[in-house]
């Protein structure tokens, strides 16, 4: 354990899985302002996918490229990140992986479950309002998931006018808090993340922004030398089953 507390180095992977993305210069500026001295930040994306994640048809997209990436790039680094809001294929990394792996929701769900007794979630459209509560449900947070609100602005539009998108985060998170009860607000799309000391300022509740979340819990399982486990959910599948990758299952450090 203390050589694990004493990690003073740490290469983290982030994923970004659209196929053309103009978040990549932004996104490592901004992961490397919130990382801890030693740790080493690479952001890279797809070869093609989706311009965003809004859908079940875009994540199915994404995820045999992600995997792909996590094959080719995983090697050599301590901690992945998958940056999107969905979660896209961070169990099917697991598999795969050795190292530990991250996804925003899920990170920013945990986070926000000890921040307050309940949390809404600002969802950039509507139509991902189940999937949101799906996804609490897995986790075992829909009874402390107050409500999903949705902004209803497509994920690539959220930054053209940031202003506006600020004002309408900061409305439907006081609808979450007053009408639904909301303790703790949940940023749904990582996109946001630019814009979320902004929303922060104006709120009177803890405002959890998702992709920053995923950093530190990766961050911190990486000091204390955990991974997942082997035992259930994430044993590493058998590599005859696996065609069409072109490069041999096995874990990050192998």
């Amino acid at each position: 354990m203390a050589e694990a507390v004493s990690r003073t180095t740490r290469r983290v992977l982030v994923i970004n899985p659209v196929g053309v993305d103009p978040w990549e210069e932004s996104d490592t500026k901004y992961l490397r302002g919130l990382a801890r001295r030693g740790t080493t930040i690479d952001v890279i994306h797809l070869d093609g996918g989706p311009d965003s994640l809004e859908s079940a048809v875009n994540e199915a997209q994404a995820i045999p490229r992600i995997l792909r990436r996590v094959v080719e790039k995983g090697t050599g680094y301590d901690g992945v990140l998958i940056n999107c809001f969905m979660d896209p294929g961070v169990t099917a990394a697991r598999e795969y992986l050795d190292i530990p792996v991250a996804g925003p929701a899920e990170s920013g769900m945990n986070l926000a479950n000890m921040l307050g007794s309940r949390f809404s979630i600002l969802s950039v459209l509507k139509s991902l309002g189940p999937r949101h509560r799906t996804h609490a449900r897995v986790l075992g947070l829909s009874e402390r998931l107050a409500s999903v609100v949705d902004l209803g602005i497509p994920v690539l539009d959220l930054q053209k006018n940031s202003d506006r998108t600020v004002e309408v985060a900061v409305n439907r998170a006081r609808l979450a808090i007053e009408r639904d009860g909301a303790e703790v607000i949940v940023l749904g799309c990582t996109g946001l993340a630019a814009l979320a000391e902004a929303i922060r300022k104006r709120l009177e509740v803890p405002v959890v922004e998702p992709l920053a979340a995923a950093l530190k819990v990766l961050e911190s399982t990486i000091d204390l030398g955990l991974t997942h486990s082997r035992a259930g959910l994430y044993r590493r599948p058998d590599p005859r089953k696996i065609h069409g990758y072109g490069l041999p299952l096995k874990g990050a450090r192998g």
